[in-house]
């Protein structure tokens, strides 16, 4: 006989960004027993020392699986409740969904989490948590045993980036939009050559079966690896699979791989000895749960080959992270996880930086929980809604919670017990780096990342560029955001193509040429090769500090409108804010000489809705066409008069429409 189990108005709060201890958001819903289908009315209400009324509501619903599947950045607000009115799709998986309010006052911002159950037609009480829903399950088969009931969800795995290690490249200016990624082209500043680690690099891999070269099947989708944080695994040893090599330090020394099928299948099993005492795999399955930062960070924080060493932005204790390290992560903080930004619709993760390769889900914007002028000073709010990024302000250094690698050279072999599954092996000379002061670039949303194949050419500082952010200034589509820049030195064949090292070699020997030559062999090429200096720009987007850490205006400006690189925060000149004509500096481009204080005159011209780039450009060099045709395009007969640069300008005409540039 069905039980049935009031729902009420029920909330669960499991965060809050409460900065002040007497501001809270009571969440709840207006329906006992949801099911698909039903019309729900989700309520957030603002109580405590609040700033009433309320000016903004924003809410953001999530399914079982952690997919966003209903937002509302408007919702309706009467005094301190908003509300907003939400169907269930028809399709929907059961069980426990969770809903997010972020609502803001005049003065603050606050955010809280809740969870709901949709219950399926017919059957009510739900469990109360996902372990509560494995608890029937006896026995564990590998991926087996998730997929018995969680085929959709596997079969929409197998098409992700997470499985393949490759996706849809629309955001890559030199490719034409190909899958491509670590396993398909991928290379870079790091480990250089991921595919010919022998497994070394398969051990965050979701797929249970390594980086097989065929398709993945569901029974390939290790669940676990996102699903329970205590889940802990290995690849299973192959005595007869070993390699002997004489080292740089003349020593001799065997090492022994995974065990590999005629396939190319890796066999993974889990690991005991690395979790609790007395944990049976029974234990691990009937205790999954959506993915944490933890789970996340399992394999994120060692990109590179080590804690906190690749993207500068993470590591393993930002699970743990202070308020002064990241205030969405942090416990005192917003109390935020991985997935309340990245959210994984279909498993398919947003967010992209500048040195990757695929897109395969929107990214994560500060929009989605701040509004366009989140600050109480117009001037500040300008720059917000101009061409500098949130990041800038916010994240005035990075690698705060461990050193971060700036540069690694292989050519100076350096040994590492903790390499080659503990066999020890020999990586490249690390130069690392904590607190760090980013660079700033350009960045529209697309980049140049290097693919194995390509023809490869020095930039301007005669570096070439690995990872590159594409951007200019003041084009209407480019932000400038904060990077590290990471180098290295790379093997460059006479082809102009960069080499892809067998780099199990130099983990094994320690000799750079080797695992070059190898790696030539492998790629079908020959001839003669040079070692280059490379880099790559890395989006640094975590770590958001305490907004008491943002800069003053002092911090990037000094009185004079053009400060100098070097002596305030952001590198104005090379950013090309100081490359501006004669005309513009004499102010006689659009009108007689005028003698304004400079930010007087930035204000007066910006309220005007002029574009930044009438003034911020170089001087021109032409015409786009002969200037006796060049009115005649746009306008019916029309000749020049002297007052035609003002009223286009004001019209907020980009000088590109009628001049060209070198």
């Amino acid at each position: 006989m069905l039980r049935s189990v009031l729902l009420g108005v029920f909330c669960i709060l499991l965060s809050s960004n409460c900065y002040a201890s007497d501001r809270d958001i009571e969440m709840s819903i207006n329906q006992n027993e949801p099911v698909p289908g039903d019309q729900i009315r989700f309520q957030c209400t603002a109580e405590g020392d609040w700033e009433l009324p309320i000016i903004s509501a924003r809410l953001v619903i999530y399914d079982v699986l952690g997919n966003r599947v209903g937002s509302r950045r408007n919702m309706a607000i009467d005094g301190n409740t908003a509300s907003y009115n939400f169907t269930i799709p028809n399709n929907s998986i059961t069980g426990n969904w969770s809903f997010k309010c972020v609502i803001a006052d005049r003065e603050e911002r606050e955010r809280s989490t809740a969870q709901f159950t949709v219950f399926e037609p017919g059957i009510i009480e739900p469990p109360d948590d996902p372990g509560t829903a494995h608890a029937a399950i006896n026995e564990y088969n590998g991926p087996a045993t998730c997929i018995g009931c969680h085929q959709q969800a596997a079969e929409a795995m197998l098409d992700s980036l997470h499985m393949k290690w490759s996706g849809p490249t629309p955001n890559l200016t030199n490719t034409n939009g190909e899958e491509l990624g670590k396993a398909v082209g991928g290379i870079n500043t790091f480990c250089t050559y991921a595919v010919s680690s022998k497994g070394a690099c398969f051990s965050c891999h979701v797929r249970s079966d390594g980086n097989a070269p065929h398709p993945p099947e569901v029974t390939d989708v290790d669940c676990l690896m996102c699903h329970n944080d205590t889940y802990q695994r290995k690849f299973v040893s192959d005595p007869n699979n070993t390699e002997t090599v004489v080292n740089v330090l003349g020593e001799e020394k065997t090492y022994v791989f995974g065990k590999v099928d005629s396939q190319g299948n890796y066999t993974t099993v889990p690991d005991f000895d690395k979790m609790p005492e007395g944990t049976t795999m029974v234990d691990v399955a009937r205790s999954v749960h959506l993915p944490t930062t933890k789970s996340c960070l399992r394999c994120h924080a060692k990109a590179g080959g080590g804690d906190w060493t690749k993207r500068g932005d993470m590591g393993l204790n930002s699970a743990e992270a202070k308020l002064s390290e990241d205030v969405h992560l942090a416990k005192d903080g917003a109390n935020m996880g991985c997935v309340n930004c990245h959210a994984a619709p279909d498993h398919k993760i947003g967010g992209r930086g500048i040195d990757l390769r695929q897109t395969e889900a929107e990214s994560p914007t500060c929009m989605a929980c701040h509004t366009s002028a989140p600050h109480s000073d117009a001037r500040l709010n300008r720059h917000a809604q101009g061409q500098v990024s949130c990041q800038v302000c916010h994240i005035r250094e990075y690698a705060k919670g461990g050193a971060t690698e700036m540069s690694r050279d292989f050519r100076e072999p350096v040994w590492n017990q903790a390499f080659c599954s503990g066999q020890g092996g020999f990586v490249g000379e690390e130069i690392k780096e904590s607190f760090v002061k980013p660079e700033y670039v350009w960045f529209d949303g697309t980049s140049y990342v290097y693919n194995v194949g390509e023809v490869i050419t020095p930039d301007e500082r005669g570096i070439y560029p690995m990872a590159k952010a594409n951007g200019n200034a003041f084009d209407g589509n480019s932000l400038i955001v904060p990077i590290k820049r990471h180098s290295s030195i790379m093997p460059l064949h006479e082809s102009g193509k960069i080499i892809p090292p067998a780099i199990m070699w130099m983990f094994m020997t320690g000799n750079f040429d080797m695992a070059i030559q190898k790696g030539m062999e492998e790629q079908g090429m020959s001839g003669n090769y040079s070692f280059v200096e490379a880099d790559a720009e890395m989006l640094i987007t975590h770590g958001v500090e305490p907004k008491e850490n943002a800069p003053s205006c002092t911090s990037c400006h000094d009185n004079t409108g053009t400060t100098p690189d070097g002596t305030r925060m952001l590198p104005f000149a090379a950013l090309g804010y100081h490359q501006i004509p004669e005309k513009v500096l004499s102010c006689t481009l659009c009108h007689e000489q005028e003698s304004m204080y400079w930010e007087s005159m930035h204000t007066e011209h910006r309220n005007e809705n002029i574009s930044c780039n009438s003034c911020h450009t170089p001087e021109p060099t032409g015409f786009i066409k002969a200037k006796n045709v060049l009115c005649s395009s746009c306008h019916e007969s029309k000749s020049w008069r002297s007052e035609g640069h003002k009223k286009h300008i004001e019209k907020g005409l980009k000088c590109v429409s009628c001049h060209t540039f070198s």
